[in-house]
């Protein structure tokens, strides 16, 4: 369930990100994802801070190359807009894995 997308090199671990009342209506798809399917929404630690926080979907609490969802963005809210987007693809990969006519490119009859 590994992204296509690069990820930093320049991570030395992670950081659960719990949701609390006032943040549970501000990212209401993270919220869902986390709860109802036990995904986690983790904060990329680099090795040097730049003082620019990256969040990604993952489906452990542990941040590997092996269990993420999405790529890094830069703030909760556009993570939560992209996994809204991407829901349904998301949650297909989850519940029945990635298919190999997903992962494969589609031939070109032209």
């Amino acid at each position: 369930m590994a992204t296509s997308a690069t990820l930093p090199n320049d991570i030395i671990g992670s950081r659960k990100v719990q949701f609390l009342n006032r943040q549970e209506s501000m990212f209401p798809h993270l919220l869902r994802l986390s709860l109802d399917f036990n995904f986690h929404v983790l904060e990329l630690l680099k090795k040097s801070p730049t003082g620019v926080k990256q969040y990604i979907l993952a489906v452990d609490d542990f941040f590997n190359d092996n269990n993420v969802v999405t790529p890094a963005f830069d703030s909760l809210k556009e993570l939560n807009q992209h996994v809204g987007e991407a829901m349904v693809d998301i949650l297909h990969d989850y519940l029945f894995g990635v298919q190999e006519e997903d992962a494969q490119p589609e031939p070109n009859f032209a």
